[in-house]
């Protein structure tokens, strides 16, 4: 197997082994991970850089 085959693999077990852990279908923890968890780290990212161009546009 290639390397990108072994990652898949790996993070399918991975979401597979969680959700049973979690109680909640594999479906239920994929769409938790990617629209949710997912949307929040893009957002406070976001909110991070618009903070420190904002902060550094302020201190000129």
């Amino acid at each position: 197997m290639d390397l990108i085959t072994h990652i898949y693999v790996y993070c399918t077990d991975f979401c597979i082994t969680s959700a049973n852990l979690l109680g909640i279908t594999y479906e239920d923890f994929c769409a938790l991970i990617f629209c949710v968890l997912w949307s929040l780290i893009t957002l406070g990212l976001s909110l991070t850089l618009i903070l420190q161009i904002f902060q550094r546009f302020t201190k000129r």
